[in-house]
C-alpha cells in the first residue's frame, strides 16, 4: 500500500488556494482538519485530507468600535492609533480594517491579543504595561487617534495620564465610558441617570486633561452582564480653547 504525502498545513492551504493570508487563519483558530482545529502552520496534515475554513468571527470589541467610527464620523485611514486596554484586539483590529498606518496595542495582561494581530507588522503590541507606564520611548510615535476600553479605571483618571506620550495635535480620542467604573461602583448600573453621571465624569475629565468632546454614541453591543456603555468621542483642544479648570 502506497504511504500517504503528508504536507505542512500552510502549504496545503496556499497549494489550494483557500486562503489569501493562511497563517493568520491558522494561528486564529480558524482552519479545522478532518474536523480538528490546528493552530500549528508547520503541522503535517494528509495531502488528502478534508480542511475546512471557519468565517472568521468578530470579536465584540471591534463590534463595538466599527460602529463608533462610522457613528462619531472618525477619521482613521493612514493615522497612527493608540488602543488602551487592547485584550484580544477587537479594537486593534477595527482601527486597521479602517486603514490605520500603526497601531499601538497596550494591555496589563499578557497573551490575550489574537495571534493574527501578533503577526501583523503593523501592530505594536505592548503587553504587561500599564498606562502609567507608558512613555516616548516605549510609543515613539505622535499619536492621532487613542481608543479606550478600561477595566477598574475611569476614563476621567485614564485621560490625564496621556500627556506621558506624544500626541498630534489634532489628535482624536474615542474611549467606552462604563458607569461602574466611572463612578466607582460595585455593580454595574442599568438606568439613564447613572449613564449621564458617569458621563458628566468623563467629559469633565478629559476637558480638563485638554480635550474638547465632540459627541457620544452608545455601545452596538452591550458590556458584562448586560451593562449599559457609552462611547465618548474628544478632540485635542486648540490654543484658542484652554482647558477648565472643573
Amino acid at each position: 500500500m502506497a504511504r500517504r504525502r503528508h504536507t505542512p498545513l500552510c502549504e496545503l492551504l496556499i497549494h489550494r488556494r483557500q486562503l489569501e493570508d493562511p497563517v493568520a487563519a491558522i494561528l486564529a483558530g480558524r482552519v479545522l482538519v478532518d474536523g480538528r482545529i490546528v493552530t500549528n502552520p508547520r503541522s503535517l496534515v494528509r495531502s488528502d485530507a478534508a480542511v475546512v475554513v471557519r468565517d472568521p468571527q468578530p470579536l465584540r470589541g471591534e463590534t463595538k468600535l466599527r460602529a463608533a467610527l462610522a457613528g462619531l464620523d472618525v477619521r482613521v485611514a493612514g493615522r497612527i492609533g493608540l488602543d488602551l486596554g487592547a485584550a484580544a484586539g477587537g479594537f486593534t483590529r477595527a482601527l486597521l480594517d479602517a486603514g490605520a498606518g500603526r497601531v499601538y496595542a497596550v494591555d496589563a495582561g499578557h497573551g490575550q491579543l489574537r495571534g493574527s494581530l501578533r503577526q501583523d507588522a503593523r501592530v505594536v503590541y505592548l503587553e504587561g504595561v500599564n498606562l502609567g507606564s507608558l512613555d516616548r520611548r516605549l510609543v515613539p510615535d505622535a499619536i492621532d487617534l487613542v481608543t479606550m476600553d478600561l477595566s477598574y479605571l475611569a476614563v476621567a483618571s485614564a485621560v490625564d495620564q496621556l500627556g506621558c506620550i506624544s500626541l498630534a495635535p489634532d489628535a482624536e480620542l474615542v474611549a467606552l465610558v462604563k458607569p461602574m467604573f466611572e463612578l466607582r461602583l460595585a455593580h454595574a448600573p442599568r438606568d439613564r441617570r447613572a449613564l449621564g453621571d458617569a458621563l458628566g465624569c468623563a467629559a469633565a475629565g478629559a476637558e480638563r486633561a485638554g480635550w474638547r468632546v465632540c459627541g457620544y454614541l452608545d455601545s452596538p453591543v452591550p458590556g458584562g452582564r448586560g451593562a449599559i456603555e457609552v462611547f465618548l468621542h474628544a478632540q485635542r483642544a486648540g490654543p484658542d480653547e484652554p482647558p477648565r479648570d472643573g
